[in-house]
């Protein structure tokens, strides 16, 4: 039998079962969510965890039928065997019953408020447009259908003097649909917080918060109008990245019901994302079963709740491509997500900009395959993240997907770690971006050091790396694999390499007289070409550090490290031992000598 095709990306319910594409059945979570009790749902989650698709899944399900009002055929056929269809009563009392509006705010962006203004009106009017159908409603009244013409015509909304049609969308389309079809609405909003988060990075947040606040009045259970005594909203589902709740753009709203990723809702921890039992029936069915543990090494490891989940999108990228593959039992994993997915590594960078030291241990103790405990901010803004504080961006590398939870350790306290290879890989790309000629600050630093070398500044060379040493974060792939020398020599060579423009002749692990130096270079031209010698150490305790740079130029002597420089045409040159202690540094030596 022919399998079912895989989707990559594809978000619509009804594209993915009609298509006979590839769907994992996510439809128990209805019932708990929608008779929950509570006005408005915020559900959190990470980029690629399947938000929307939930959404538009559970819209597929609780729609009317516009075209036939009461018919439920199209729900019967689409959700024909899921979960969902085995609750009868409820199917009975909600499927194909509800009126609803539903939008994604996900393309609300611009450079400009005003961009991102025109942006959200073109989502407006194409919702209003969906819903044409009401301006043959015997229900509504002219001025009714006068204002939905005005929300239909794009000409109008752009204007930026109509902005309080646009902020009052909301509350009309739903008043529309409550009226017509005589009973109460639902709102699925997802990506709500899309315009917030583009605001802060261009520079309008007051103008779009301002704006939200409106837009989202109606959520206030006394704010929305009403239609038979009753208000025109029954229940708001939410979702995005950050829960906001004291965004200030839900004021008053005391009911809000935030599921994030530390939440324990049995019912909604495991709707969005794959749990084990998932992932081990989706590789059965293609063929798979024998790769479980490396898309757990590589795609797994995240907590929500109580449940062990797995990225969706990466492990139908990974199915995808090892089916396309020549052995799908042999295909390697890897990050399918480094280059398409700009915002993870957007977060890893600003966080990155801003390392303090501690935050540089915690870093290194992450990619080092440990955990670190951290206070997580469950009411971060998007406002708050220009603050740059540490506990903001650990809570962010969280709610990003960047990070999991290992397990609670107290009052909003958690044990965080990489949750899997493909994020430790990014970090990995991130990092070494960070600290590499790319980086236009790390390279200043860099040109610093080989200018300090050339002209036997021992000094300038230790105030150039005793601030770097303090945020550097190694590459080191487990603590412990490699001695504390090579992650210093790494750095060192990688702040060398940043200035090739004033040093030649680069060399790591240089073989010369009876042993191998590690780093050598010349600077100038001849007959004023001088050459640089390089010791590496690591000392134990902060007393010995003095000690050891004389052994280091000790060693250099001793060795005849400097016979390679004859071969780059030196003829004097500067010896220098850098002894590194944890994150101090000593540097002697800087005095120019002739080569025997």
């Amino acid at each position: 039998m022919k399998k079912k095709s895989i989707a990559v990306g594809n978000s619509s319910f009804i594209t993915l079962i009609e298509g006979s594409r590839c769907y994992v059945d996510k439809t128990a979570a209805f019932q708990p969510l929608i008779e929950s009790g509570t006005l408005v749902d915020l559900i959190t989650r990470p980029q690629g965890f399947g938000k929307t698709l939930f959404l538009d899944s559970l819209n597929c399900f609780l729609a009317i039928d516009m075209e036939n009002p009461g018919s439920t055929a199209k729900q019967h056929q689409h959700f024909k065997g899921l979960k969902v269809a085995e609750n009868q009563d409820f199917c009975r009392k909600y499927m194909g019953q509800v009126p609803v509006l539903a939008l994604s705010l996900k393309g609300v962006d611009g450079a400009t408020f005003e961009d991102a203004y025109r942006a959200l009106v073109q989502i407006i009017a194409e919702a209003a447009q969906a819903h044409a159908y009401l301006l043959k409603s015997p229900r509504l009244t002219e001025e009714n259908k006068k204002l939905l013409r005005k929300y239909q015509s794009l000409d109008f909304m752009r204007d930026p003097g109509n902005i309080d049609y646009a902020s009052g969308f909301l509350r009309n389309m739903l008043f529309f649909l409550a009226k017509h079809f005589d009973r109460q609405a639902m709102l699925f909003l997802d990506d709500y917080d899309v315009p917030l988060a583009r605001a802060v990075s261009h520079g309008y947040y007051t103008e779009m918060s301002d704006f939200c606040r409106a837009f989202l009045d109606i959520l206030k259970p006394e704010a929305g109008p009403l239609v038979n005594h009753r208000p025109v909203l029954q229940k708001a589902l939410l979702t995005g990245c950050l829960c906001g709740s004291k965004e200030g753009i839900l004021p008053g709203i005391n009911n809000v019901v935030v599921n994030t990723v530390s939440s324990n809702n049995m019912h909604l921890s495991s709707s969005m994302g794959f749990t084990e039992p998932e992932v081990r029936a989706l590789l059965d069915y293609y063929g798979l079963s024998s790769r479980l543990e490396d898309v757990r090494h590589w795609y797994g490891g995240y907590c929500f709740g109580s449940s062990e989940i797995f990225c969706p999108q990466d492990l139908l990228n990974f199915c995808e491509k090892a089916l396309a593959s020549a052995d799908p039992r042999d295909f390697k994993p890897g990050n399918f997500r480094l280059d398409s997915s700009s915002s993870r590594c957007d977060v890893i960078d600003e966080f990155l900009s801003f390392l303090t030291e501690r935050d540089a241990e915690r870093m290194q103790t992450l990619i080092d395959g440990g955990s670190i405990e951290i206070r997580i901010n469950q009411e971060l803004r998007h406002s708050d993240i220009n603050r740059h504080l540490s506990e903001d961006f650990w809570t962010l590398l969280l709610f990003t997907g960047c990070l999991a939870i290992a397990k609670p350790v107290g009052d909003r306290k958690y044990l965080l770690r990489i949750p899997n290879e493909e994020i430790r890989d990014t970090f990995r790309n991130r990092v070494q971006a960070r600290f590499s000629i790319e980086n236009r600050s790390f390279a200043a630093h860099g040109l610093k050091l080989a200018e300090a070398a050339a002209w036997g500044n021992a000094s300038g060379m230790a105030d150039v790396l005793a601030p770097l040493l303090r945020i550097y974060v190694s590459l080191r792939d487990t603590a412990g694999i490699a001695p504390a020398e090579n992650c210093c020599h790494d750095f060192l060579s990688a702040l060398f390499a940043c200035a090739s423009n004033r040093i030649n002749d680069f060399q790591s692990n240089a073989e010369s007289g009876d042993g191998c130096a590690d780093i050598v270079f010349s600077s100038g031209n001849n007959p004023n070409r001088f050459g640089v010698v390089i010791e590496i150490r690591r000392a134990a305790h902060p007393e010995d550090m003095l000690n050891a740079v004389d052994n280091a130029l000790k060693q250099i002597d001793e060795r005849k490290y400097a016979e390679c420089l004859r071969r780059m045409r030196c003829r004097k040159y500067y010896a220098y031992g850098i002894v590194f202690c944890g994150k101090e540094c000593e540097v002697g030596g800087g005095k120019l000598r002739e080569i025997d």
